[in-house]
């Protein structure tokens, strides 16, 4: 559980449509219009996101020259030359010629919920529309194998319902939430087990027996769209529960002991290393959501103690374990936040604070160019100098590179048409 400095608590547990707060029902989550016009392909994702937003430049774009305004941190160079990162880096600096970094992202949204909402959707909130997050789009675009769930949300710390949403789309495109701490030593995924008392054979029972039902109702003319829905919602749920696939890519023990300690032993890593063998089994898209980067005080010693060291192992064994398995190639990895941190260091307590007018971001993966470093900022990192890049331009080139068109046109329930990302532009330097 983190505090952000608006004093909301942000717990880790998601409350999303009528799954509410005790867990997400497989039957409600899996809702599948029977009309959906998914299809199938060979593309995933990984997104990782840093609520509270990450100091940029105390990572990826540190100003040696700065004066005050640079902080305790010093840089280090990377594999690639002339990239110099954070000290408290170095496993991302090992890793430099596998991904790229955009430095020069920029916008105007500097509290976290409108924020959040602006980074997790590539568009910005209106009052009279929610619009969905990446992975509910993915899953409405891209079909997983059967047994398998679309889109999986692994929450840490700091994750937060109020401004996590699967929008116009619903429930029907929400994600698994595989809640609980998978570096945990009896870590199993509570949505996944049986009700008490039930085995998998009662289960299977059931199901036959429901399929009996309706055998014998078919006949019958109900115009009723939520019926066939929750039917499909069902046979969803009946696939995931009796699949041998999913149960095994949760069951991170599997994993070699020198395989967990590379990824870290702590959340993070372990949620690192569980979006990798789920990307295996067929999920299209995994969000891991760590919270802790609302650094207002104490930013340098929560970043060098606490927030740095996991965060830079888990994601560089990530994308390095990805390179070596040849997922990398149509696996698209994107870590941010919300926004940045002010240059100023605050009187609060050696703070820096909401800074949304300059960010950075990782992308990787999906023929994205790697060793590549995007944008300048200026003397201290306050504003771009080369050409901004807005949320809705990154939020295009994560679509590119998964193979959705972000102009293409979807239909909210009362029929009203809404473009995916409306004024996002892929950003070419991605790919040039």
């Amino acid at each position: 559980m983190h505090k952000y400095c608006d004093g909301i608590t942000r717990r880790n547990v998601l409350q999303i449509g009528a799954a509410g707060g005790v867990g997400l029902g497989l039957a409600n989550l899996l809702h599948l219009d029977a009309a959906e016009d998914s299809k199938t392909n060979d593309r995933n994702a990984i997104l990782i996101f840093l609520t509270g937003g990450q100091s940029h430049i105390d990572t990826w774009d540190m100003k040696p020259d700065a004066g005050e305004t640079k902080g305790e941190f010093e840089s280090i160079d990377t594999i690639v030359p002339g990239f110099r990162v954070c000290e408290h880096m170095p496993y991302l600096a090992k890793q430099a010629d596998k991904y790229a970094i955009v430095r020069s992202v920029s916008h105007t949204q500097g509290a976290h919920s409108p924020g959040q909402r602006y980074l997790q959707t590539g568009n910005r909130q209106i009052p009279s529309l929610a619009y969905p997050d990446y992975g509910a789009v993915v899953a409405k675009e891209h079909r997983a194998p059967k047994g398998v769930p679309p889109y999986v949300l692994v929450p840490g710390g700091g994750s937060n319902s109020a401004t996590y949403s699967s929008g116009y789309l619903g429930v029907a495109h929400g994600p698994f939430a595989a809640l609980g701490d998978p570096n945990a030593k009896d870590y199993s995924v509570r949505a996944l087990a049986t009700p008490a008392g039930s085995s998998l054979a009662a289960l299977e029972s059931r199901h036959k027996l429901l399929a009996r039902v309706d055998t014998a109702f078919s006949g019958v003319d109900v115009q009723n769209a939520e019926l066939t829905g929750m039917n499909s919602s069902y046979e969803q749920a009946f696939e995931i529960l009796l699949s041998e696939r999913i149960l095994t890519a949760f069951q991170i023990d599997k994993e070699s002991l020198s395989l967990r300690e590379r990824y870290g032993r702590n959340t993070f890593g372990q949620q690192c290393l569980l979006a990798r063998r789920l990307v295996e089994a067929g999920t299209r898209c995994v969000s891991i959501y760590t919270g802790g980067w609302d650094t207002h005080q104490n930013n340098f010693t929560e970043l060098k103690n606490q927030l740095l060291p996991p965060w830079d192992q888990g994601l560089a064994a990530l994308i390095e374990d990805l390179h070596g398995r040849s997922l990398l190639e149509n696996t698209v990895v994107w870590c941010t936040g919300e926004f940045g941190r002010t240059p100023k260091i605050n009187d609060m307590g050696a703070g820096r604070d909401h800074w949304a007018r300059a960010m950075s971001m990782l992308f990787a993966g999906c023929g994205i160019k790697s060793g590549n470093v995007i944008g300048e900022t200026d003397t201290t990192a306050s504003e771009p100098v080369s050409t901004p890049y807005s949320p809705d331009d990154a939020a295009a080139s994560f679509y590119k590179a998964i193979g959705i068109d972000n102009h293409k046109e979807y239909h909210t329930p009362d029929g009203r048409p809404v473009m995916i990302v409306k004024n996002g532009t892929p950003i070419d330097e991605l790919w040039n």
